[in-house]
């Protein structure tokens, strides 16, 4: 230490001593100078001074004797809570620490007008070494593309293209019906209409095997069990009576397979430039899927090879947010769910700290002039100019999410770059 760092230290009031416990935990052992620790219990008793009220007295202007005696350990909690809070900042500060969850404090050695001494254990994001990222052997997977596959979005194409025809008769997959809905065990609970494609998965099975029993205009009292994964909690597994009423059948009249309907479709002559270009999506699809399971798999490489550990509290913030606990929830099912899926959890933390890492390391992330320009060709695949793409992306809030994507893209071809994937 030179003369000028001796200097610092001997005037600077928060003493600070960092202990690094593992890859995310540190302890800061504080020491606050007296003259430091009396400044500011002088400023917590001129607070309380001011704002106290004894008969007798105008506010503001009791003796200071009489403040020390009736509020003296206050001004000591507020003393040591205000250091505290600055000696811990000021931590931060000296170490550049990038903190996780919440402090916690302990050890609080105080004398009023002397010292303060106090221990703070905090989490912090482990600084993640790279040290090695290329040299793994991973298999890719085949990409295929079957005319069953091409069939399938053609006959997407189709139904978006289909015509409704009102129909008397009863409903059938397929069919688009209109219907009507109310709960028998709800009390004076009103009726909902809703209007869905029957088979498409809108509606749960027991409501549309009710539906199929009838013909428009009539309806049914129905008993209906819940799926167990429904999406409301309060109906899920429950068995309910509902009446059901069919107001409107109407057939889907799909158009038929031909140059007619494939020039409907987009710029094409003929059903087989269609098939195509269809084929063609499909492959380039399949190709990029592929090139991120290869590019997961990497990350695991990576992840295994350069092993570090990471904050719990940064685990079970990711916790709250995947898992969703309903008012009453059983405490023991919802730890039971949150330790089944920790793992995966903690997996996912590691490859995000690890892509970050990756990213940044590299210059992966895409400068102003190459977003525009991926950009440019998303809007030319939809016909959208790059003010228009741009645009209907913010207003989707999907321009920073779709640059982290292309930045992971970047990462994945890195990573399959310097491996040997076959």
């Amino acid at each position: 230490m030179n003369a000028a760092d001796t200097r610092a230290a001997a005037t600077d009031p928060f003493d600070v001593a960092i202990t690094r416990e593992n890859d995310y935990l540190r302890r800061l052992e504080v020491t606050v100078a007296p003259s430091q620790v009396a400044a500011a219990r002088r400023r917590e008793a001129a607070r309380v001074r001011k704002t106290t009220r004894i008969k007798g007295f105008r506010k503001g202007k009791v003796p200071v004797r009489i403040v020390e005696e009736r509020y003296g350990p206050r001004i000591d909690e507020r003393t040591i809570d205000a250091l505290v809070n600055r000696g811990f900042r000021e931590a931060v500060r000296q170490h550049e620490l990038s903190t996780v969850g919440e402090p916690v404090v302990s050890e609080v050695d105080y004398r009023p007008g002397e010292r303060l001494s106090f221990r703070i254990d905090v989490e912090v994001l482990p600084k993640i070494e790279l040290a090695r990222t290329g040299g793994f052997r991973v298999e890719r997977p085949a990409v295929e593309v079957a005319d069953a596959d091409i069939d399938t979005v053609i006959e997407r194409f189709r139904k978006e293209h289909a015509v409704l025809r009102p129909a008397d008769r009863a409903p059938g997959n397929g069919d688009v019906v209109s219907v009507a809905i109310r709960d028998e065990g709800g009390g004076d609970a009103p009726e909902k209409p809703y209007r869905f494609e029957l088979g498409a998965g809108y509606a749960i099975p027991d409501v549309e095997a009710a539906i199929f029993t009838l013909a428009p205009g009539e309806e049914g009292t129905f008993t209906v069990t819940y799926p167990e994964d429904f999406g409301s909690s309060e109906l899920a597994g429950t068995t309910r009576s509902l009446c059901v009423r069919l107001d409107d059948v109407q057939a889907s009249l799909l158009p038929e397979l031909d140059d007619a309907f494939a020039s409907g479709v987009g710029d094409f002559t003929t059903l087989e430039e269609l098939r195509e270009a269809v084929g063609k999506e499909l492959r380039a699809r399949g190709e990029r899927e592929a090139d991120e399971e290869v590019g997961e798999k990497l990350l695991d490489a990576v992840i295994e090879a350069n092993a570090f550990e990471v904050p719990p509290s940064l685990v079970s913030h990711y916790l709250d947010r995947v898992i969703e606990v309903p008012e009453g929830a059983d405490p023991d099912r919802i730890e039971g769910a949150r330790r089944s899926v920790a793992p995966a959890v903690e997996r996912q933390v590691k490859r995000d700290l690890v892509l970050e890492r990756l990213i940044e390391d590299q210059g992966l992330d895409l400068s102003s002039e190459e977003f525009d320009e991926r950009l440019s060709e998303l809007g030319e695949a939809r016909g959208r100019s790059l003010l228009e793409i741009r645009r209907e992306l913010a207003r989707e809030k999907q321009l920073d999410p779709l640059r982290r994507r292309f930045a992971i893209e970047r990462a994945f071809r890195f990573l399959i770059d310097r491996s040997d994937v076959s």
